[in-house]
């Protein structure tokens, strides 16, 4: 069994809740002047003035998803299980739809694991652990492709 810790921080969180926030309330009180009927001239700058307030409420709202939070992974034998904020996800390595392994040109610096599972997609980032990143990927993708093969094989005997 293989944990891994992957932390988020949380001015990252305030700061988009905080951006989000700003930009919805200056954009909207543009939206509602116009309402009013001041700067009736200023048609086009008000519709962008609206689209700005659903981004800047799309980014408030976002600071608040499992992703932005920090994240524990746990490996087994048989599944791997995330523990976020939220809530923890039991998934098997057979509902892995793919594993990658991004590895830059200085592969000392940092390298990544990218794990889609279902609709949902893990990166876990490694910042000069370049061992542990090898370890991992190389466990998740052998029981991956183990579960791949079983379950061809088990189609095929039917």
């Amino acid at each position: 069994m293989i944990n891994y810790h992957v932390k988020k921080k949380r001015r990252t969180r305030y700061t988009y809740r905080f951006v989000g926030i700003s930009i919805a309330f200056l954009c909207a009180s543009q939206v509602v002047m116009f309402i009013m009927g001041y700067g009736r001239t200023h048609k086009i700058a008000t519709i962008l003035c609206f689209a700005f307030a659903l981004y800047g409420l799309f980014l408030f709202v976002n600071s608040f998803r499992a992703g932005a939070y920090d994240a524990d992974y746990e490996f087994r034998d048989e599944d791997f299980i995330v523990h976020t904020k939220w809530g923890d996800r039991h998934y098997t390595y057979g509902d892995v739809n793919d594993v990658s392994h991004v590895i830059p040109e200085n592969e000392n610096l940092y390298s990544l694991i990218h794990i889609s599972v279902k609709n949902k997609d893990y990166v876990l980032p490694f910042s000069y652990k370049k061992e542990v990143a090898d370890k991992i990927y190389t466990y998740v993708n052998d029981r991956v492709i183990a579960k791949k093969l079983e379950d061809m094989e088990s189609d095929k005997s039917e």
